[in-house]
């Protein structure tokens, strides 16, 4: 186990403000990303979490590891996001592309808290106060208090557009013609895995696996094992486990003997409303339960192994996009197509896990291309002072389907930070700022040949 994360972490009070210059929405990687570049440069920001906690689908979610963010051997994305890698690995919470989700919500804070952001955790925002194109303030609920802050320029990295949504701005939600949203998933933890038993049977039955599994297992390394379909197909015709559930999927983590899994799939709901969320949470424990159950009873390696934890919240991968200038399309990505107003790039491909009666899509990339991000996919289309990140980012559903991994998500955040924070210095309107100004803001996450 790691241990002493929170030593590095200096005791700041926290006192509010009504205005800031930049208020961001949710502290996921996006809105890290985006309040740690804003306040780097200077201004006065606040991030805002519905949370006791930081993190989002990082640490509340425990979604790990990050996915594939180089080419040929460059990292496509850098900065913030690699500031939060270093402050992990320095206290020994990740390995390769795999971490602890306490590590990541240490790594933020001492992000959060060395750049002079003010944050205010276990707040949710009810209202917006919008006009002639212009958020003037949010309402904020804030244990059982409301709070009313003003701002120059607002940051929608919310997951669900929440900003977006109260403020009356445009945004689309689902696939464009049958309104359908990826599958939810609980990602949970086990202990006392014989990860070498484990590896030796998949090696020796990798029929029963996926194919662009490798099996070249190093245990000092992150370990991908997906599949046993004979074990899932078994328990499903015999009713122990439920049929939405296709295949088993794990990652190890740092520590030796323990996994993170990416199994439970939760078909049907909508990951904005309550009622369906309520819905998901009681459906992919009892998920989870069976899983546990087929893996200690049935599989080489589970013999001795435990539930050790499940994710505070299910894990949600689609639900409101906002509208913006522009619309990244699944073209863009398939494509690897080029901006010159790009702000971000990435690698992943097309990545939709289907809902009912749909069927999941997965496209790689072709070796060695990358896409870019235009900076018009991060402004929202009928607003002066409103950025959008992360999930919330305007895309079309195949579009976000490559953009809404936690590595480019940290990317488009940043972009918004280093925007919001030039917009405010220069006492201009957002669009007013040139693009190759923020460019050069921007240029360690971009390639400025094109």
């Amino acid at each position: 186990m790691v241990f002493g994360f929170y030593k590095t972490i200096k005791k700041k009070s926290v006192s509010i403000k009504d205005k800031y210059n930049v208020i961001v929405i949710g502290a996921g990687i996006s809105g890290v990303s985006a309040a740690v570049k804003a306040a780097r440069s200077g201004v006065s920001v606040l991030l805002i979490e519905q949370y006791g906690f930081i993190g989002g689908m990082s640490t509340a979610g425990m979604v790990s590891p990050f996915m594939k963010h180089s080419v040929n051997g460059e990292t496509l994305v850098r900065g913030v996001f690699e500031d939060l890698e270093i402050n992990m690995r320095n206290i020994n919470g990740m390995i390769d592309n795999g971490f602890y989700a306490s590590a990541l919500r240490t790594a933020s804070y001492n992000l959060l808290i060395g750049s002079r952001c003010d944050v205010l955790l276990n707040s949710v925002i009810f209202n917006v106060e919008s006009k002639d194109r212009f958020v003037k303030s949010i309402d904020i609920l804030s244990n059982g208090k409301q709070l009313s802050i003003k701002g120059d320029i607002f940051i929608d990295t919310s997951g669900d557009a929440q900003l977006v949504y109260l403020g009356g701005f445009s945004w689309a939600k689902g696939d464009e013609t049958s309104g359908k949203m990826q599958a939810l998933t609980l990602f949970f933890r086990m202990a006392d895995i014989d990860i070498q038993k484990v590896t030796d049977y998949a090696s020796k039955n990798k029929n029963d696996f996926f194919g662009w599994m490798d099996y070249n297992f190093d245990l000092n390394k992150i370990i991908s094992i997906a599949g046993f379909f004979s074990n899932v197909k078994k328990a499903i015709t015999e009713g122990r486990l439920p049929p939405e559930v296709n295949y088993i999927f794990f990652t190890t983590l740092p520590e030796s003997g323990e996994a993170s899994f990416n199994t439970s799939n939760i078909l049907g709901l909508d990951g904005s409303t309550s009622l369906d969320l309520t819905k998901a949470e009681l459906e992919g424990r009892r998920q989870v339960r069976r899983v546990v159950e087929l893996l200690q009873d049935e599989i080489p390696g589970f013999e001795n192994s435990f539930l050790l934890e499940t994710a505070v919240q299910v894990g949600v991968r689609e639900t409101r996009r906002a509208v913006g200038d522009y619309i990244v399309t699944g073209d863009d990505i398939r494509y690897g197509r080029k901006f010159p107003d790009a702000i971000a790039r990435g690698c992943y491909g097309i990545d939709i896990h289907g809902q009912k009666d749909e069927e999941s899509k997965m496209e790689n990339l072709p070796e060695g291309a990358y896409y870019e991000i235009p900076r018009g996919s991060i402004i929202v289309r009928n607003s002066e002072n409103l950025l959008v990140a992360g999930r919330c980012i305007s895309a079309t559903r195949e579009g976000h389907g490559a953009l809404r991994i936690m590595p480019t998500s940290a990317a488009t955040g940043e972009a918004c930070g280093a925007w919001a924070a030039l917009a405010v210095k220069n006492n201009k309107k957002l669009r007013e700022i040139n693009h190759k100004v923020l460019q050069e803001l921007v240029a360690h996450n971009i390639s400025l040949k094109n």
